[in-house]
C-alpha cells in the first residue's frame, strides 16, 4: 500500500516507447517515400549542427504541405504499438495514477493516442492546417531535449511532487524528463546515458514486462 501512496503520476515518452517506431516524423516520410535521399538529409544536417531543431522540424513539415489532415491521419493510425501497451496502461490506471505524455513528435499521433488509451494530459508539436489542409508549418512546443519544463507544468497541474512521478522513455531526449521523476524506466533505450540515469532498464518487445519492475 505504501507504494500506491507514493506514486501519483506517470509521464511517458511516445515515439519508440509506446510505439515501435522511434520517430513519427521519419515514419510518415517513409510511408510517403520521402525519407531516403530526401528528408533523411534534414536529420543529418540537424545532427551535424548545421540547422537548428526548429529549422529541422520546419523542413520536415514543409514536405507534407498540401496533404489533407485526413490523409495524414490514415498514415498515423497505422503506427504499430508495442505489445503490452494496453496492459501497462490499464494497470497504472487501476493503481490510480494520472497518465501524461510529453513527446517531441506530432500531435496528430499524440492526440489520437491520448484518446485511444484515455490519457489525462499530453503535449507534442502541432502540424498547422487551414480548412483541413496542411500548410507546411509546424508549432514547436516540445524540443527533443527540453522536456523538463513540460514535466514541471504537469506536476504543478496535478499537484504532484517530482518524487511522486514515474518517467518512461527510450532515448537521449528523455534525459531531461528522467531528472524530474522519482523513478524512471528506460525501455529499449538507444542511449547509454539514459540507461545510467534510469532506476531500471528493460530490453523487451512487450511493455507489460515493466509491470513487475515497478516500485508498487
Amino acid at each position: 500500500m505504501q507504494g500506491t501512496q507514493r506514486f501519483k503520476l506517470v509521464v511517458f515518452d511516445l515515439d519508440g516507447t509506446l510505439t515501435k517506431e522511434r520517430s513519427i516524423w521519419e515514419y510518415i516520410h517513409k510511408r510517403l517515400g520521402k525519407w531516403y535521399g530526401f528528408a533523411v538529409e534534414y536529420q543529418n544536417q540537424f545532427l551535424a549542427g548545421k540547422i537548428s531543431y526548429d529549422e529541422f522540424c520546419e523542413r520536415d513539415a514543409e514536405v507534407w504541405k498540401g496533404m489533407t489532415v485526413e490523409e495524414m491521419m490514415k498514415i498515423v493510425k497505422t503506427v504499430p504499438f508495442h505489445p503490452g501497451t494496453d496492459e501497462l496502461i490499464s494497470y497504472l490506471k487501476q493503481r490510480g495514477l494520472k497518465l501524461s505524455m510529453v513527446s517531441s513528435g506530432l500531435s496528430v499521433l499524440s492526440d489520437w493516442v491520448h484518446q485511444k488509451f484515455g490519457f489525462d494530459y499530453s503535449v507534442s508539436n502541432d502540424l498547422l492546417h487551414e480548412n483541413g489542409v496542411l500548410s507546411g508549418k509546424v508549432r514547436i512546443q516540445v524540443h527533443y531535449d527540453k522536456k523538463a519544463e513540460w514535466v514541471r507544468r504537469i506536476l504543478q497541474k496535478y499537484d504532484v511532487k517530482p518524487e511522486e512521478a514515474i518517467a518512461i522513455g527510450d532515448s537521449r531526449g528523455d534525459i531531461d524528463m528522467f531528472r524530474m521523476a522519482g523513478f524512471s524506466v528506460a525501455f529499449n533505450s538507444s542511449c547509454p546515458d539514459l540507461d545510467q540515469m534510469a532506476n531500471i532498464c528493460i530490453q523487451s518487445q512487450n511493455l507489460a514486462d515493466i509491470i513487475p519492475k515497478l516500485p508498487f
